[in-house]
């Protein structure tokens, strides 16, 4: 018996005792029928105060080879039962969470969630227990696995989502980062991650091996990566999005110019881990294809004049008011009113600009501004401005800029939260009881 409370467990010693384990369910299971085994067999791990026992390890593991298209073979399932075993660990963990949480989803999410399984393994929708049955496979040990993963996705919202916050600032800077990668080659990858997490690298490296092995053979990418990889993309089946070279991780840059579209990696020691890529098509930057001149502005103006031989404390003074005015307001409307009352004559609404009419400094204060924005200040010759857009038309209809604004934050966001959610699991298991038993 071994109890841990700072890490999740010996993968080393895990890896002896999930062979026993599997030859004590091998026996069991010729002998007691599916609806009987939880009562009848052994407990494999207790996490805190619930159960997981050799039948759901057993379970889990004849779902991860069927769906991701091993061989059915018990030395297959002896190599992957440490890392199921780990991954039962985490999810229960995380249902734990969610139910203190309150958390609930509901069974027509996790009904869709089958069928997109289905679809993608060529089984009619409806149809999946059916054909999980047909395997030797109790339906609950899929619809488990999915309500742990949507279940944790709602935790990780419920617990952080209000803590982000994305200001313009890192979006333009963003913006102009896609602008000045126009030209160069984007990678469309996916990723196994395996942590050393305590393990010798060496096992963590023959693990991975063994994993690109069976890729080589027919085992589905998407299925090993949702279930063996350890990072956030796992969800995704490893899915990390278009790349840049230098936005990978320094040991992975050489490696990933030199693959093929549908050729998975060799595994790669990195200072946390081992990494495997798989590369599914290359493509050309094209940065924000938008001309200035299909983009028109409506735009409203606040003015502060500053008397000429104005001190800077002076001056700091109006900006910062200027400012303040300008977010005070709301929309354009409420600026215009806003400077009726407090601002110079200079105010007020300038009318509607093709971005390629207007001079490059206030340019760059409104291109990358959305309707109701405001800019930073601008020091004239006289005063202080602030614009505020109060209109953006795009010919054709589609405004590109608008479109990777949106996707920008989407972006930032989820990678924060995924952050976060790290570090929250890591929390779980350090307060965890958990116990694995032969």
């Amino acid at each position: 018996m071994m109890r841990l409370s700072e890490r999740i467990f010996s993968f080393s010693r895990l890896r002896g005792l999930c062979v026993v384990i599997l030859a004590c369910a091998s026996l069991v299971l010729t002998q007691a029928k599916p609806a009987e085994s939880q009562s009848t067999l052994n407990i494999a791990a207790v996490v805190n105060d619930e159960v997981i026992s050799v039948y759901d390890l057993s379970q889990r593991i004849l779902l991860v080879v069927t769906l991701s298209n091993l061989p059915n073979t018990q030395q297959t399932h002896q190599k992957i039962a440490p890392d199921v075993l780990r991954r039962l660990i985490v999810e229960k963990l995380r249902l734990q969470e969610a139910k203190r949480l309150e958390i609930e989803v509901p069974e027509g999410a996790i009904q869709q969630a089958k069928d997109e399984i289905a679809k993608k393994h060529g089984i009619p929708a409806g149809k999946m227990d059916e054909a999980l049955e047909g395997q030797g496979i109790d339906p609950q040990t899929l619809n488990q696995q999915i309500r742990a993963e949507l279940s944790w996705i709602e935790t990780v919202r419920a617990l952080f989502r209000r803590l982000v916050t994305i200001s313009d600032q890192e979006v333009d800077d963003e913006l102009a980062q896609m602008r000045a990668n126009a030209g160069k080659t984007e990678y469309l990858l996916a990723e196994i991650f395996l942590a050393y997490d305590g393990k010798p690298q060496a096992e963590v490296e023959n693990f991975a091996n063994q994993l690109r092995q069976e890729i080589g053979r027919g085992a589905s990418w998407q299925q090993l990566a949702q279930n063996f990889s350890q990072s956030a993309s796992a969800q995704q089946g490893g899915d990390i999005g278009w790349n840049l070279a230098e936005e990978l991780d320094p040991a992975l840059r050489t490696l990933v110019k030199n693959l093929k579209p549908g050729e998975p990696s060799m595994p790669v020691a990195a200072e946390d881990g081992v990494y495997m890529l798989l590369l599914r098509e290359t493509r050309t930057a094209k940065g924000i294809d938008v001309d200035d001149s299909d983009i028109t502005l409506g735009i409203q103006q606040l003015h502060m004049e500053i008397p000429n031989n104005a001190s800077p404390q002076t001056v700091a003074e109006i900006t910062q008011k200027a400012t303040e005015l300008a977010t005070s307001a709301e929309s354009c409307k409420a600026l215009g009113n806003i400077a009726e009352a407090e601002a110079g004559p200079s105010s007020g609404y300038l009318g509607k600009f093709s971005l390629s009419e207007i001079n490059t400094e206030m340019r760059n204060m409104v291109e990358n501004l959305q309707v109701n924005d405001i800019s930073q200040p601008l020091r004239t010759s006289n005063g202080v401005i602030v614009l505020m857009v109060c209109s953006r038309d795009i010919k054709g209809g589609t405004d590109p800029i608008a479109a990777a604004r949106e996707k920008i934050e989407r972006d930032i966001l989820n990678r924060r939260l995924s952050r976060m959610a790290d570090q929250h699991e890591e929390k779980l298991r350090r307060q965890a009881f958990i116990d694995i038993r032969l």
